[in-house]
């Protein structure tokens, strides 16, 4: 499904209504979103704790049947294939370890967050399904570096452009003039972005990804997945946090080139050699990764199904 604008009429209007409204303003907008939920914050502080257990953690899961019913969901979908399935968070964590179940809660919990309401005039649909495709590709580029975060670059993936969905909730007209304006003129999202007046969708997901205490492996990907090639960044992070960071910009710009759902910047022209090399794969390993790449996201569709789930 596309991601487009269904508010060019009323453009006119909009662009005259963004010289009102500051950088300061939008970013506070997106510090009224809700936050997460209590239980998905209380998970992230006990899985870094070294000393915290599974059946703990179980329990507090339990405080909040929905989410534990949707992680238990998706940890028996195919993209995990666990023999016989699970039926309880504790005995989930046996197979896919407390950072995976962290990062699935933190999925679930920004997708429920982020959902656009029923009748919204902007239907994110497209945008996810374009970040399912770089949460997949990054995951299968990891496995194909043998880099030992696989788990984290699929989820790093998965919500490195939730400041686009948050600009949509909270400012969805000047978001509207920016969706028009990157159609209309082939521009990339952040320099329309910009020029509707609006903060960068990086900017606004590093500033959620601070508000809901994301773990670094998340953060950076979200906050630096277009600035990833500047030397002050690269310089200011780990070296394992560089290379998930790089992985997750390459995989999105290989779902672009391959058209896989749509961020709302145009396709690349062409590859960038030297973001491949960065991360370690050749030009004429591409064809392989998008081979891998379908496979795993015929397993990996029970992550759109939320966005759809009421």
């Amino acid at each position: 499904m596309a991601f487009k604008s269904k508010f060019s009429k009323k453009r006119d209007g909009e662009v005259a209504e963004k010289r009102k409204v500051s950088v300061d303003g939008v970013l506070s907008k997106v510090d009224n979103l809700p936050t997460l939920p209590l239980v998905a914050m209380k998970v992230g502080e006990m899985v870094a704790n070294p000393d915290v257990s599974a059946m703990e953690i179980s329990k507090t899961m339990a405080e909040d049947p929905s989410l534990s019913a949707k992680v238990l969901k998706l940890v028996n979908s195919p993209y995990y294939a666990i023999p016989g399935g699970v039926n309880d968070v504790q005995r989930a964590i046996s197979f896919i370890g407390f950072n995976t179940l962290h990062q699935l809660v933190l999925s679930v919990s920004v997708l429920d967050v982020l959902k656009t309401p029923k009748g919204s005039r902007f239907d994110a649909k497209g945008l996810w399904t374009h970040s399912l495709a770089v949460g997949s590709c990054a995951e299968v580029i990891a496995e194909h570096i043998k880099f030992s975060q696989a788990g984290a670059c699929f989820t790093a993936g998965l919500l490195h452009d939730v400041g686009k969905i948050a600009l949509a909730k909270a400012v969805p007209e000047l978001f509207g003039v920016a969706l028009d304006d990157a159609a209309q003129n082939g521009k990339c999202m952040s320099d329309a972005e910009k020029d509707a007046g609006l903060p960068s969708h990086d900017k606004v997901g590093s500033r959620l990804a601070r508000k809901w205490k994301f773990p670094q492996e998340l953060a950076m990907p979200i906050e630096h997945h277009h600035s990833n090639h500047r030397e002050s960044v690269r310089r200011s992070l780990s070296s394992s946090i560089v290379t998930l960071v790089d992985i997750v910009s390459v995989a999105d710009e290989l779902a672009r080139g391959f058209h896989l759902g749509d961020s709302g910047s145009p396709a690349p022209d062409s590859k960038d050699f030297e973001a491949l090399e960065r991360v370690g794969i050749s030009a004429n390993a591409v064809d392989t990764i998008y081979t891998e790449l379908m496979r795993k996201l015929e397993k990996s569709s029970s992550f759109l199904k939320l966005v759809d789930a009421a």
